[in-house]
């Protein structure tokens, strides 16, 4: 089976105003020769087309205050007021994802965030604020790869399939809810997305598949033979030919594709501290089926 399915299959685009060098052939660039304080419009412009292209994004040595990373942020749309702790004097728009020394992050997983919305967010970022001496690394799967990386006849099979999707707890509940709230989502009906996703920015298909926790059964299929399927696209998006790892550094910044992506944050570096700062891009469209 042939997993190549990035630049392997396609020309690399050319770009004018910055660097951009592949990480893996399917997913992943460090973008290089561009100041994120104040990109020209034309590299900003090159910078929204690289992640369409390669999903995951890699910036290194870029120092930003809270308000200069919102302010590059709004390049891929708005940003939106955070429910994750957001640090004194920050805008609202800029969280913190925070594991204080001697607290274990749970949260180590493939996953998709906020696939249990009915807008799915599309675009995050991170910006590496206090790290651990070592470890602390974030895998990326791109579900675009993962879908070319199916046989056709598994294609066949899971064409015009739809999921639930639904929230549950997680580590992170109670730092951005109530009891009240967070018991309330949980009684909320699930929504539903298609299982095969059409991108219309490039017009590549993708896997719709999230962590069993938010994407609970296929719609068409309520029986042991649809968890089971649904089981084995879950494990298949995680293939490594279909992931890259990022090895954070002080001042780096990651933007994603989180509707065509899963990530994993590697809980390596207990009992050590790890801050990183978030910024979500509101949503605007559902998922298409392809």
């Amino acid at each position: 089976m042939n997993y190549q399915s990035g630049i392997g299959k396609r020309r690399m685009d050319s770009y004018e105003h910055i660097n951009v060098k592949p990480m893996t052939v399917n997913v992943g660039s460090e973008i290089s020769g561009v100041d994120l304080r104040q990109p020209s419009p034309h590299a900003a412009s090159e910078i929204k087309r690289a992640l369409i292209d390669r999903k995951v994004l890699v910036f290194h040595d870029q120092e930003l205050t809270p308000h200069q990373y919102k302010d590059f942020m709004q390049i891929f749309g708005t940003p939106v007021k955070e429910d994750m702790d957001v640090d004194a004097g920050h805008p609202p728009e800029v969280g913190a994802i925070h594991i204080r020394p001697d607290e274990r992050q749970r949260i180590n997983f493939w996953h998709m965030d906020h696939s249990f919305r009915d807008l799915p967010t599309p675009v995050l970022a991170l910006y590496a604020r206090l790290l651990p001496p070592v470890g602390g690394d974030t895998l990326f799967t791109s579900l675009e790869a993962a879908y070319d990386g199916l046989s056709e006849r598994m294609k066949s099979a899971v064409e015009g399939l739809t999921c639930y999707h639904r929230v549950t707890t997680t580590q992170n509940t109670k730092r951005r809810h109530t009891k009240e709230e967070a018991e309330a989502m949980a009684k909320a009906p699930p929504v539903v997305h298609p299982l095969v996703g059409l991108n219309p920015d490039n017009g590549r298909r993708f896997l719709f598949v999230n962590v069993p926790i938010y994407c609970r059964s296929i719609v068409e299929m309520p029986t042991a033979g649809g968890d089971a399927l649904l089981k084995k696209l879950y494990q298949h998006v995680q293939r490594p030919e279909f992931h890259v790892r990022v090895v954070w550094q002080e001042n780096t910044v990651v933007i994603w594709e989180n509707v065509h992506c899963l990530h994993y944050p590697v809980a390596d570096y207990f009992p050590h501290e790890r801050k990183l700062w978030r910024v979500v891009i509101d949503a605007t469209d559902r998922p298409k089926a392809a």
